[in-house]
Parts: structure tokens; sequence; C-alpha cells
């Protein structure tokens, strides 16, 4: 891991990721950065003091990285309102209606009319009778819905 940090400007960057403006716990005053790749680092001092070469981070700088963890943590979108779900749902079922329409041709699954045809136009049915309600009336919960039959066809 590479981590950067300078408390004056609340910097910490770990893996060439930054943040700026950061607050953590603890820093001393005459720390002025502190770089650290993988197993060992330096901490820069703004007093004179020389530089010293560390092989543990010490807990100001595992604060400092926390406060890197909770800034890059991505923050989870807002649960969908009852509204968004209800919309959700009846373009769900608007959409497998129109996907379906083909199958309430008469002819589509009449061996008189059509060759190949729809053997099983009753499945269809049954499925659009099923997503139905839901585009006439949604829910404003989430509905599980019913799978789309596989067209099944013969010849004459």
């Amino acid at each position: 891991m590479k981590l950067s940090i300078i408390p004056s400007d609340g910097a910490v960057c770990e893996n060439e990721v930054c943040y700026i403006g950061l607050t953590w716990e603890a820093t001393p005053l005459n720390v002025h950065a502190l770089q650290w790749l993988d197993t060992t680092g330096n901490i820069e001092y703004n007093d004179g003091k020389p530089n010293e070469t560390i092989t543990d981070l010490p807990q100001w700088a595992l604060n400092a990285e926390a406060a890197w963890t909770v800034a890059n943590t991505p923050v989870p979108p807002p649960a969908p309102t009852p509204e968004q779900i209800q919309a959700t749902n009846k373009n769900t079922a608007v959409s497998l209606l129109n996907q379906t329409d083909w199958t309430t041709i008469a002819d589509v699954s009449d061996p008189a009319k059509s060759n190949p045809y729809l053997t099983n136009a009753s499945e269809f049915l049954a499925f659009r009778n099923q997503v139905r309600p839901t585009a006439i009336n949604p829910p404003t919960t989430p509905v599980t819905f019913p799978t789309v039959p596989t067209d099944t066809w013969a010849t004459i």
C-alpha cells in the first residue's frame, strides 16, 4: 500500500486516491507529512526534527487512514419510493405485454391459417392474464413477474 498523509491539509492519499479536508485525531503538531510504501515509511517534521524512518504506522496515521476509508466508501443509493416501485412495476408489466402481443393474433395459433403455427398460445394467454392486473393497477411493492413462455411451433 502506498500512503501519503499531510495533516495540515487534511490530505490522505492511498494508492493514488486522494482526499483533502479530512479530519482525524491525535496527529502531533510537529508532523508535516507521512510517506509510506508497503512495509516502511518516513515521517517528515516541521520543527527541524530529522525525518524518522518507521516500520509500523503510528496510531494517528491509522486514524487518518480510517478517515480516508470513510471518504472512499460510496454512499448507497436511496431506497426507491413506493411511487418509483409502482412506476417500475407498471413499466415492466406493459413491456411484457407488448413483447407478447403477437401471440394474441388469431391466425398465429390456427393451423388452418398459419404454417408453422404457435402450439402453446394458451400458455401465453395465462401469462398475459397474470401480468395484466399489474399493468392496470400496479402495486407499490416489488412484484415478481412470471417467466415469459417459450414459443413452441408446429408445422402441418
